[in-house]
């Protein structure tokens, strides 16, 4: 009965992530930001506006950036561990306190009063003096009542401290919120990424400039790759004082020279009427790769840049390209993606000429991750004999059939035992046969004139 189940649980496990793969907001993009409100140093999956919103009150530009092409959005609130909390405080009686530290908790207010609806209890009314938040009202008969229905709020959280029962009071404004967003060390680089290393993503935003940092990034998204068998695009950005500057941006580009490392270069103003520097925009970047379908390029995407801070030039665009810097150029009255292409210039061993583009590694990313997940779920269940092997072949072999329709994969491919390897003891050894397809990029027409 066991391998009864756990055939159907894989084949049907496996199908349904095929099948969904062509949808943008199966993917996910971690998103490491600083502000004065959200869950500090901790990651929270946000997968619409709705859920953005009761984090962050859509107030963090690189938040919305990286949501902008339908990714799902893992924030992860960076601070230097100074932050605290705003809050009042009855003695004998109640504390409230803001639902994250930071001073965005200053501009929270309450007040307690009879209930208008019921004239036996109470009610606590908590205002956002900034508006954002809208004004939220619940009723209670006692503390315990009280600290119970603040648990719904998004904007603080009660705690009882003793007997006395809460009085009325006026607009009485939470005090005491200190910032934790202070410039960022090395160590909270390394905080992050260790709080990370498990996490499920398909790209991940590093918006520091420190070649240090980005180096440690690069190290990070390899160990993972290596070790974890997570497999995810980095990307990194510039520094707005020579994000006009196509040699610093090509320093980048050689400096992580991997097929999992996009470089981005884009800078100016956003069609929302903010400019960003490069580190920013590299957020925008890292959304789009994570809510694009690997069975869809990126070259020639329409990039929302309302005025680029500088227009590539012909020579300074094949510069960039040739070093594998991910560009923004001028078609018409709108700014393209020139060439979705990431770091990879040298190859290493077993790399090929179109692992430099994204599409293509995202592909192969996207089918690893995929079977892996899969593979770990199943971890212990089952049999490692011809039957119980035959079973995850099978099942594999299904989800790349339906890959291959959505032409995210060449027909032809293959997947079975390695042949290689024996497959004994608690060691299932497979070998898997693609080839992601790509894009044409370049139309060479010969025209012969009759």
């Amino acid at each position: 009965m066991t391998i009864v189940r756990n055939r159907s649980g894989v084949y049907v496990e496996l199908m349904a992530i095929a099948k969904e793969r062509i949808l943008p907001s199966t993917g996910r993009v971690l998103v490491p930001y600083q502000a004065e409100w959200g869950l500090p140093d901790a990651t929270v999956d946000m997968a619409n506006y709705d859920e953005r919103f009761k984090e962050t009150g859509i107030q963090v530009d690189e938040i919305e950036l990286s949501a902008e092409n339908g990714a799902t959005v893992v924030g992860y609130r960076m601070t230097n561990g100074n932050a605290v909390a705003a809050k009042c405080e009855v003695i004998d009686s109640y504390r409230i306190t803001a639902r994250y530290p930071g001073t965005r908790g200053n501009d929270f207010k309450y007040s307690i009063r009879a209930s208008l609806a019921e004239p036996t209890k109470k009610e606590i009314v908590v205002v956002d003096m900034k508006g954002i938040f809208e004004t939220e009202t619940y009723t209670f008969a006692d503390a315990d009542e009280m600290v119970s229905k603040l648990k719904k709020s998004l904007m603080v959280r009660g705690e009882k401290l003793g007997e006395t029962a809460p009085a009325d009071i006026a607009d009485q404004a939470l005090t005491g919120g200190v910032s934790g967003t202070a410039a960022l060390a090395a160590s909270d680089w390394t905080k992050f990424f260790n709080k990370t290393y498990g996490q499920n993503f398909d790209a991940v935003v590093v918006p520091s400039d420190d070649p240090a940092v980005q180096a440690a990034a690069k190290q990070w998204m390899a160990d993972k790759r290596k070790n974890e068998r997570k497999l995810a695009t980095l990307v990194i950005g510039g520094d707005d004082a020579t994000d006009d500057n196509i040699e610093a941006h090509n320093n980048r580009s050689r400096a992580m020279n991997a097929r999992f490392v996009v470089n981005c270069s884009i800078s100016g103003r956003h069609v929302n009427g903010k400019t960003y520097d490069s580190a920013q925009w590299a957020y925008w970047v890292a959304g789009l790769i994570a809510g694009t379908p690997a069975n869809v390029s990126l070259t020639g995407v329409r990039v929302p840049l309302e005025e680029a801070k500088i227009d590539w030039g012909h020579s300074e665009i094949l510069k960039g390209l040739a070093e594998g810097t991910l560009m923004a150029v001028r078609d018409g009255n709108e700014y393209v993606i020139e060439s979705a292409i990431n770091t990879l210039t040298t190859l290493a061993e077993g790399e090929r000429e179109d692992f430099g583009k994204i599409r293509v590694s995202m592909t192969i990313d996207q089918v690893l991750n995929d079977i892996y997940g899969v593979g770990k779920k199943y971890k212990g269940k089952l049999d490692n004999d011809p039957d119980g092997r035959g079973i995850f072949i099978g099942a594999v072999l299904s989800y790349l059939d339906i890959r291959a329709k959505q032409k995210a994969i060449a027909q032809g491919y293959t997947f079975g035992e390695d042949p290689d390897r024996v497959s004994d003891f608690d060691f299932g050894f497979f070998k898997l046969y693609a080839k992601p397809l790509d894009a044409i990029e370049q139309f060479y027409i010969g025209w012969e004139v009759a």
